[in-house]
């Protein structure tokens, strides 16, 4: 259905270590008013605790909240908002409880409890509030607040009684002409319900099954219901967003400016069909980015057969020193697979630069470890590339689910393309023997499965 061209990719670098301090940025002061009894800030949409202490928004907020450091870490379930609650007195009482509309007094949990007004960094709110802060201090004084800001507008709810003091930062300021986007319509005038807006710090991606039904896509390969759905993988805050076209044929690509000035990624109709929209991480050699620009040709016509092709477009990366830059885009993206006695192992490759590896046992065929994290180009080729991988987190196969461990670990791999073949060698990483090759299933001599 998708024809592609191959090509090249400038090759990239890894971004330096953020400095231990937050450049510019100074201590806030809560400067406490009366009756006010905590200060809660906002930090912005993470995916983990790992995942913010090493974002590169981190120094500048544990610089702007030395509370940070010293917080106890509390996840309230699913969360994806991290909040720092701040008692005012220093010995006051502090739970953290479940809330919900389900939730009632026989069934809470308390997800933390503590009597020495320590503060508490908190992750919650997947999709709706579902945490509650309850601090009462020696005098007697307490106040019950469910942490959560405004869809729109990004702004911390406050409860009308004052006792809640808003210490957050203010949002980015929002890069104008990257508010919202819309994928427009094909080349015979029907509309995608394709778009994408910046949102309270966020992206919202808005989909429509039904158009991509109509251009070959088969309706039970798309996973993502109709609808706003919010994108995981954010890890700090947006100021800016783009979409257009990379390839020959219909492919939105969605780019996202980070606060500090750094580019994300997706590629929708592959996160549409493959569980969500989910941001790359920062794409290594950007920073400073002003803005986006899509370049290339759009539909012809052969005259002689009738038939539409489409020129290759791409999207461009502009920066505040002039540059202008191809966004990259991994053109070979797919699941692809091994074995040896013990494991088959399955690599799946995004276009958008993420990789997840799924190691199964050969006499239980039931996964038993798995790795995800992101890839770089840094050896382009005509037909042999190097890359080097960082690993974010490594799965061990527990009693009941997948346990996750946090475990950074960088390498490399190389990619070639034999004949109708594309071939995946990975090495450096303690998930795989040495050796090892990984194709397409369809394109091996036997079966993955076979003996």
């Amino acid at each position: 259905m998708k024809r592609w061209l191959y090509f090249g990719l400038a090759a990239l670098l890894l971004p330096a270590l953020v400095a231990c301090k937050g450049k510019g940025q100074k201590p806030v002061e809560i400067g406490w008013q009366d009756g006010e009894v905590m200060a809660v800030a906002f930090l912005g949409y993470y995916d983990s605790f790992e995942a913010f202490e090493s974002a590169p928004s981190y120094p500048r907020l544990a610089t702007a909240f030395p509370q940070i450091v010293e917080a106890a870490k509390v996840e309230c379930g699913l969360g994806r908002e991290i909040y720092l609650a701040v008692p005012r007195d220093p010995m006051a009482t502090l739970a953290v409880n479940e809330a919900g509309e389900y939730v009632t007094d026989a069934n809470k949990r308390v997800f933390y409890r503590q009597e020495e007004g320590r503060p508490v960094l908190l992750l919650n709110n997947w999709y709706e509030t579902n945490s509650e802060l309850v601090c009462t201090d020696n005098a007697g004084r307490s106040v019950t607040y469910c942490p959560a800001v405004d869809s729109r507008s990004g702004a911390l709810k406050l409860p009308a009684d004052g006792a809640v003091r808003d210490i957050s930062l203010p949002l980015p300021k929002p890069m104008e002409g990257y508010v919202s986007f819309d994928y427009g319509r094909d080349f015979e005038g029907n509309d995608f319900g394709i778009s994408v807006r910046l949102q309270a710090g966020q992206p919202i991606l808005t989909s429509s099954t039904e158009p991509l039904t109509r251009i070959g896509y088969e309706e039970d390969s798309i996973v993502l219901a109709d609808g706003d759905k919010v994108f995981t993988g954010i890890n700090g805050l947006c100021k800016g967003v783009f979409l257009a076209d990379i390839g020959q044929d219909y492919n939105p690509v969605m780019c996202v400016v980070m606060e500090d000035g750094t580019v994300k990624m997706c590629s929708l109709f592959y996160a549409m069909q493959h569980g969500g929209p989910h941001l790359s991480d920062v794409l290594p050699g950007f920073k400073d980015v002003t803005g986006f620009e899509a370049g290339g040709g759009g539909p012809w016509e052969d005259e002689e057969s009738g038939e539409t092709f489409y020129e290759y477009t791409t999207i461009y990366v502009l920066d505040a020193r002039g540059g202008r830059t191809e966004l990259p885009y991994f053109a070979n993206h797919g699941t692809y697979y091994s074995k040896d006695t013990r494991y088959i192992y399955e690599v799946t490759l995004t276009p958008d630069w993420g990789y997840d590896v799924l190691c199964i046992d050969r006499d239980e065929y039931a996964p038993k470890e798995g790795y995800s994290g992101s890839f770089f180009e840094k050896e382009p080729g005509d037909s042999v590339c190097e890359f080097g991988f960082r690993r974010r987190y490594r799965m061990v196969a527990g009693d009941a689910d997948f346990e996750y461990e946090y475990k950074p670990v960088s390498g490399t791999f190389t990619t070639a393309e034999r004949e109708l073949s594309y071939e995946v060698s990975l090495s450096g990483s303690d998930a795989f023997p040495s050796g090892l090759v990984f194709q397409d299933e369809r394109l091996m001599e036997e079966s993955i499965y076979g003996d």
